[in-house]
């Protein structure tokens, strides 16, 4: 009350740090939810094999696993640029014979067998956005053979795997030089346990050491380890604020009772315990520092849920809040506060009572 402008500031600084904490905290939720949603809704496959650190690989790497009776199905997939009426998009290659066994990706007119040397196939929002109906004729620019006209058979409603431009992989193979796999789907036979089946996949590309098969559970624990990385690495950066937030009390609580030097000594003599003046030091710290941690919270989760809504359409549809994370945020903040009212409460206890009682 003898300054709440200082107070209010102090505050705010904790206050902007848990809010980008938690924002943040939100952000690698959601993308992980979303990407488990992904998978959910659009893998079939038994089998992902993909490199250590998601580099492209031989296409010899399906060959050998093709070899296997375990195996029903294998789908290649991969990925490269080209150039739509002056902007750079992303074409995935795919199997036409063997996408459907692995994905799903929802056609909404057309289908996948249709999909042949000079034809392509355009995500729904695409063809809308450009007026595409199945059976025009569309003219993508590549880096190596140029200007080609390609026929839309067929428009699709599920772009998560596959993205928003899919040709087969005859049609890639025309048009890049490099030829070499983002990632592998693989089908197992009928009858064929998931375990067998990944033994007789790992044997089949065991001269590859950077070569990696696994089934859906652990595809999303790699997924989720990456992103806990990318945004760990930015949460760390942004407790650095709240650590020096943190700070900011101790200056308040230090200022606070320098100004309160008599009041302290007042107390002090009509009976206040060193003990108890600590404690209400502390206290005052908590309130600040929680009250700062509530409003960063609430700023953070609308900040989270508004981010979210904005990258919908970019494949984070799915919005998850960490109650149980946030809410350890806010007990957190708690302790930090008594943390950082020992120093103050310390020398607020030390005060010599008539020096205090007579300082003006």
């Amino acid at each position: 009350m003898r300054n709440p402008r200082r107070t209010a500031s102090t505050a705010s600084a904790l206050m902007i740090g848990l809010a980008l904490v938690s924002m943040v905290t939100i952000l690698s939720s959601s993308l992980k939810a979303s990407f488990n949603a992904a998978l959910e809704e659009t893998l079939r496959a038994d089998l992902t094999v993909t490199t250590s650190s998601f580099s492209t690989f031989s296409p010899d790497v399906a060959t050998r696993i093709r070899e296997a009776a375990e195996v029903a199905a294998v789908s290649e997939f991969r990925q490269n640029v080209f150039r739509y009426e002056g902007s750079n998009s992303i074409v995935t290659a795919v199997d036409p014979e063997t996408i459907e066994q692995v994905a799903t990706l929802d056609m909404v007119v057309g289908t996948t067998s249709a999909l042949s040397q000079g034809s392509i196939l355009v995500y729904k929002d695409v063809a809308e956005e450009n007026g595409f109906q199945q059976g025009d004729t569309i003219t993508l620019e590549f880096p190596s053979t140029g200007e080609r006209q390609f026929v839309v058979v067929g428009i699709y409603g599920e772009n998560r795997l596959v993205g928003d431009w899919v040709v087969s992989i005859q049609t890639y193979e025309q048009n890049y030089t490099e030829q070499l796999d983002a990632y592998v789907l693989v089908k197992g036979a009928q009858g064929v346990s998931p375990a067998a089946l990944q033994r007789a996949v790992e044997a089949k590309v065991g001269d590859f050491p950077n070569i990696e098969v696994q089934d859906q559970a652990a595809f999303r624990e790699k997924q989720a380890g990456f992103i806990d990385q990318i945004l760990g690495l930015v949460t760390a950066l942004l407790l650095l604020a709240v650590i020096i937030a943190l700070f900011g009390i101790v200056n308040t609580l230090s200022l606070s009772i320098f100004e309160r030097t008599r009041e302290i000594g007042l107390l002090r003599a009509v009976g206040m315990t060193r003990r108890q003046l600590r404690s209400m030091i502390r206290w005052e710290s908590v309130i600040i520092a929680v009250f700062g941690a509530l409003l960063g919270l609430a700023l953070g989760v609308f900040f989270g849920f508004a981010l979210q809504q904005a990258l919908r359409q970019e494949g984070l549809s799915e919005l998850e809040i960490p109650g149980v994370q946030l809410l350890i945020y806010v007990v957190l903040a708690g302790f930090a506060g008594v943390l950082a009212a020992v120093m103050p409460a310390r020398k607020a206890a030390r005060l010599n009572i008539l020096e205090a009682i007579s300082y003006e």
